[in-house]
């Protein structure tokens, strides 16, 4: 008789959600875990693009009457039976064992499918297309955590906080202000991606070992049979060109540094400290010891995988600077773990933002007591007494030390202050009113009156994030168009080989 207490997996809570953080794990944070423990390769993810481009291969060799028609028949009939075969049996997905069992179920015909043909040229074709997709992934997941900011923003466009420069309180803005820098940040790496893509979207195919081939090949014609909107031309190209991955590689460790930045930041926003955000529960971790923590762990372990991106770029270019320009072994590849980072980072950190705490109370309190508004009190000193900055800037820099001598906040600093430090430093007292300083030390006031273009008031950033949402939307319809295109290539494909199987 079975115990009443055993369970099954499927019952059993997740153990790391206890204490404080107890509840359900987000989805998008549980990525960060799985793909550490991830047994997915290269040969694996590739796979699939190795048929289709096996498919396109045979049904051009078809068209050129390279071989005939009932040929390819039979080649096209094997490669279906090879793919389920290769799909139970992961050896066989590597290229000359799948073309040895392809042999082996159509007989010596099925050799007939590499005429004119590398693996220099078929490994550069199914990384792109494989590069490819994960690219299109990668864009996707850039705009929606654009759209995540954007979102925030907008609940935010009056909540006034530090803007901080070496960890130290400079100036009042919003934090409305502070994410569309962010997001005008992240435009730009969705612009590299997409101008990435054009390059990735060639095809080598045709190239052969590098010098080609005397075989009457329609390099275009498999190109278009795959979805390939261009050719690499040049055949040592076509099997040496590695930079297309390097800068796939570059990219990303461009974003990742953008996105690490950001969980930084907001780590130490949530610190017991600072107190000016916390993590939603879903996206925290916990001690195993200590009952008081929340620790910020999505934040952190989005900062790892950033680690990883730039571990996978020098990689790269190490492996590049190596070797002479020519068909290598020795080049590193895109691996799938790298790639898995950081879309786990994006998603996770697209959730962060979309269900962060903001305590606005105390951004504003830290914006009116920390000493953020100085510049614009020099900056009155400069109107109203015409002062050149240089003065006003020692002028209310003596104020300042006075303050932190009396142990005054910046919200406290007094007429009589401001003349002591232009006596000591002038020789004379300075035409400021009541008025002109309460004005001055107020972070709301600062912020409403920065109103050019791109300043934190609400007027400026409300058109940033019309501009950002724009740019957003112009990118996600190209992104659509795109994914659309590649699976109606992929559906004309199949349809051909379905004619040629009859």
């Amino acid at each position: 008789m079975e115990s009443s207490n055993n369970t099954t997996g499927k019952n059993l809570q997740d153990a790391s959600r206890i204490g404080r953080t107890s509840g359900s794990k987000a989805p998008e944070f549980q990525e960060l875990y799985d793909y550490e423990v991830s047994t997915k390769n290269l040969v694996s993810v590739t796979f699939p693009y190795q048929t289709l481009s096996h498919k396109a291969y045979v049904i051009m060799l078809a068209e050129q009457k390279i071989i005939s028609g009932k040929e390819a028949k039979t080649i096209l009939n094997g490669l279906l039976k090879t793919d389920q075969l290769a799909l139970r049996n992961p050896s066989l997905q590597v290229y000359l064992p799948y073309e040895a069992q392809l042999i082996k179920e159509v007989g010596s015909v099925g050799g007939k499918m590499h005429i004119g043909r590398s693996r220099n040229d078929l490994d550069n074709t199914i990384n792109r297309m494989f590069l490819r997709d994960q690219l299109l992934e990668v864009i996707g997941a850039v705009l929606k955590l654009r759209t995540a900011i954007q979102t925030k923003a907008a609940d935010h466009l009056q909540t006034v906080m530090v803007i901080y420069t070496h960890r130290k309180e400079a100036q009042p803005g919003t934090l409305a202000h502070y994410l569309t820098a962010i997001d005008e940040s992240l435009a730009k790496s969705s612009d590299r991606y997409l101008q990435l893509y054009e390059r990735i979207d060639q095809c080598p195919l045709g190239s052969g070992a590098s010098g080609g081939t005397s075989w009457n090949l329609d390099r275009f014609r498999v190109a278009e049979l795959m979805g390939f909107n261009k050719l690499v031309v040049n055949t040592i190209e076509g099997a040496a060109g590695w930079d297309h991955i390097a800068e796939f590689a570059a990219d990303n460790a461009i974003f990742m540094s953008e996105l690490s930045r950001l969980a930084s930041e907001l780590q130490l926003w949530s610190t017991d400290e600072y107190n000016s955000v916390e993590m939603d529960n879903s996206y925290a971790g916990i001690s195993s010891m200590m009952p008081q923590k929340k620790n910020p762990d999505a934040l952190e372990r989005t900062r790892k995988a950033a680690a990883i991106t730039t571990g996978q770029l020098m990689s790269i270019l190490t492996s590049l600077n190596g070797i002479e320009y020519q068909h290598s072994g020795v080049r590193v590849m895109l691996e799938p773990k790298s790639l898995d980072a950081l879309l786990a980072a994006t998603h996770t950190m697209t959730g962060v933002v979309s269900t962060l705490h903001v305590n606005k109370e105390t951004m504003l309190k830290y914006a009116r007591e920390n000493f953020s508004t100085m510049t614009d009190l020099a900056d009155i000193l400069v109107r109203s007494a015409d002062l050149d900055f240089r003065d006003a800037h020692e002028v209310i820099a003596a104020v300042v030390n006075q303050a932190i001598k009396e142990k005054k906040t910046a919200d406290h600093i007094t007429i009589a202050m401001i003349q002591h430090a232009a006596k000591e430093r002038l020789g004379q007292e300075l035409a400021i009113s009541e008025k002109q300083l309460q004005a001055a030390l107020d972070p709301v006031q600062s912020v409403e009156h920065k109103t050019g273009p791109g300043m934190p008031a609400m007027a400026s950033v409300t058109q940033m994030l019309t501009t950002g949402k724009e740019d957003v939307a112009g990118k996600a319809l190209w992104l659509e168009k795109q994914k659309v295109y590649l699976a109606g290539k992929n559906r004309e494909l199949m349809e051909l080989v379905k004619v040629y199987c009859k």
